[in-house]
């Protein structure tokens, strides 16, 4: 996952440009990926940095030991379609349309987003991403995602009861609420680093 200077990933040519200066920017700070497989449970979510020449137009952010694969935010969207009916309408609307442009492909809860009667505070549509990309997140999207995160963040403890009370926890790393939190307060992180500095989010797949 990176946080990326918008105006110099687009002053590339193209698209196969762009991905090459990612690709190669995500290879070039050391997060140890080789140990992936034997990750330790120990593993915290942490951000990467690069060294001179190229400081200063990227970030790389690690999840840690929960959320680093897809299968995570899978199990996590699962989790939240369990509990969201039992959320405050309010609560449940943020939350909705933070994880939803970000839960790469979209939450199926969304369908009815409309029909709940909850107000909707702020809404998210992201551009299509280019081929080989999870998430293309441009500066206005994350302003609205920051926006959105600042109201989730503040009501995150509100989810622990229904989700200990109603979520599945027997599906690998998402085994508590503490994991679930945590997940959202790695895209919180994400979000507010990249806004801080007026930049973009790019998910590239591995």
């Amino acid at each position: 996952m990176l946080i990326v200077d918008w105006d110099h990933l687009m002053s590339a040519p193209g698209d196969d440009q762009r991905y090459a200066m990612l690709h190669d920017a995500g290879l070039s700070v050391d997060d140890d990926e080789d140990a992936w497989p034997d990750r330790s449970p120990s593993v915290g979510p942490q951000w990467f940095w690069p060294s001179p020449p190229a400081i200063g137009w990227f970030g790389k952010f690690d999840f840690g030991d929960v959320g680093f694969s897809y299968k995570d935010h899978f199990v996590a969207s699962e989790q939240w379609e369990e509990i969201r009916a039992f959320v405050a309408p309010e609560v449940r609307s943020a939350v909705d349309r933070f994880i939803d442009p970000l839960f790469w492909g979209g939450l199926e809860c969304m369908a009815d987003r409309d029909a709940e009667g909850a107000a909707a505070p702020v809404s998210v549509v992201l551009p299509d991403a280019p081929s080989d990309h999870l998430l293309w997140c441009p500066p206005a999207a994350v302003s609205s995602l920051k926006l959105l995160w600042d109201l989730v963040g503040a009501e995150l403890e509100a989810l622990r009861e229904p989700f200990e009370r109603y979520a599945r926890i027997d599906l690998g790393r998402m085994n508590d609420f503490d994991a679930f939190a945590g997940l959202l307060r790695g895209w919180g992180d994400v979000i507010g680093q990249a806004q801080q500095r007026g930049w973009g989010a790019v998910g590239l797949r591995c």
